[in-house]
């Protein structure tokens, strides 16, 4: 049996039909001449639900097949395809977690996807400040204890969603985080958006399925080596019964014509993953672990070591060498950059980031973590609420009407009913000083509640 069954169908519907008579209105390329001089083939591949290429939002032809297979090789009971990348991942598994009421635990550095669930659950947030390294001011994400400890104070949680790994790649001790949520009756979400690839080497840290979480979203485009936007939704065993509430949430909050390309894509990450990703990976970290010296921040818990994240009060200027150098990196927040090594990536890749961090010294202890507003919300009041815009500079002291974060990598300085405090106004001052693009900041204005 083929382990590509959506591919081949697609590849016999290109060689069998002449004259497609159906959307998308470029006919397999023929409409749409400037498209297909830039992308070629892959135009033909655009196609639409027809009988033999099967339909996402109830498939039962080759996506059910594909989908099957991905669901044995990661281990999981069920496994949905996801064209509206990890974003609609973390949105369906909040809502299908919470389907019965509840509130949500998440630490508050999580991505700012979670908020149109909760939004349209109208659902509260218990938002906890993650656990910090003392040397690099790296997140190490929830603490268990302080897990079992917001629990014991609010018998309202029914889930609780753990970063998986962090941005940078630091992973939380998820097996412990797990059996507390589940003695409390609560499901686990893990946002594995960049942990897509973790257990396919023994240098990587174990898979989140595997350490007890329940819903497993992954960032297929960002880890897993698939098309931008693409993603998948993992259930383990004991999430099974949640699969109906699953597919009622991506139906009403996914599109109506996801993307073939997208999906083929999906599956031919699973096949290489399967093939040829392990052997790749070896290569990757090797030359990833070159890159050494002191700014480059290592914490006391396991990480992903094709995330190079690093310290330098010259990071701006650094930065932009290594740019002209043809080296672009995934983002820098103050004094911190971050740089992730693909799959495919050799020595030769890293060189230039490795010869600029052997001489950089250790970088001066970070400052304090920023002092925030309270982390207690209801998002969906305060984004329905009355409001006005303001200055960054006079919103000390008012209520955030809107999500404000910096993109990449689209955590929260703000979330929706907090109280902002001279820190943060501070620190979205600097980071739009800085020219970093950030969501939710107009111009250095920003949305408050009218009070």
């Amino acid at each position: 049996m083929s382990d590509t069954p959506l591919t081949d169908a697609v590849r016999r519907y290109r060689a069998t039909v002449s004259s497609r008579l159906h959307v998308p209105s470029h006919g397999g390329g023929a409409g749409s001449p400037g498209i297909v001089a830039l992308w070629g083939e892959l135009v033909s591949w655009d196609v639409t639900e027809q009988p033999e290429l099967d339909d996402l939002s109830h498939p039962d032809g080759p996506i059910a097949a594909a989908q099957s297979l991905a669901a044995e090789f990661f281990g999981a009971a069920q496994a949905f395809f996801l064209t509206g990348g990890a974003t609609l991942g973390v949105q369906a598994a909040v809502l299908a977690a919470l389907q019965g009421g509840g509130a949500l635990l998440a630490a508050r550095d999580s991505h700012r996807s979670l908020l149109g669930a909760t939004f349209a659950q109208g659902a509260d947030i218990l938002l906890l400040d993650p656990l910090r390294d003392a040397r690099s001011g790296a997140s190490l994400g929830l603490d268990p204890e302080a897990v079992s400890r917001a629990m014991d104070g609010s018998p309202d949680i029914r889930a609780v969603l753990v970063n998986y790994p962090s941005y940078l790649g630091v992973v939380p001790d998820l097996r412990q985080i797990a059996r507390r949520a589940h003695a409390h009756g609560a499901l686990v979400i893990a946002d594995a958006a960049h942990g897509a690839h973790f257990g396919l080497h023994p240098d990587l840290p174990e898979p989140a399925l595997r350490a007890g979480a329940d819903f497993v979203v992954l960032g297929m485009h960002k880890s897993g080596g698939a098309l931008t936007q693409s993603a998948m939704l993992l259930l383990s065993a004991a999430a099974r019964h949640r699969a109906d509430a699953v597919r009622l949430a991506v139906s009403l909050l996914g599109t109506s014509s996801p993307s073939y390309p997208l999906m083929v894509s999906l599956e031919q990450a699973v096949h290489d993953m399967r093939a040829v990703i392990p052997a790749r990976l070896a290569t990757a970290i090797r030359a990833a672990e070159e890159v050494e010296g002191p700014a480059r921040i290592k914490v006391p818990a396991p990480q992903d070591p094709l995330r190079i994240a690093w310290r330098s009060p010259r990071v701006s200027e650094i930065v932009e060498s290594l740019a002209l150098a043809g080296v672009r990196g995934e983002y820098v927040d103050g004094d911190t950059a971050l740089y992730c090594v693909p799959f495919g990536a050799q020595a030769a890749d890293v060189e230039p980031l490795r010869l600029e961090l052997a001489g950089l010294p250790s970088p001066p202890a970070p400052p304090g973590h920023l002092q925030r507003g309270p982390v207690r919300i209801r998002p969906r009041p305060a984004l329905l609420a009355a409001r006005r815009k303001v200055h960054i500079g006079a919103a000390e002291g008012a209520t955030a009407a809107d999500v404000v974060a910096p993109v990449p990598p689209g955590i929260p300085a703000l979330w929706p009913g907090e109280r902002i405090s001279a820190d943060v106004a501070g620190y979205l001052a600097a980071a739009a000083a800085q020219g970093r693009r950030i969501m939710g900041l107009d111009h250095e204005q920003l949305w408050v509640v009218a009070e």
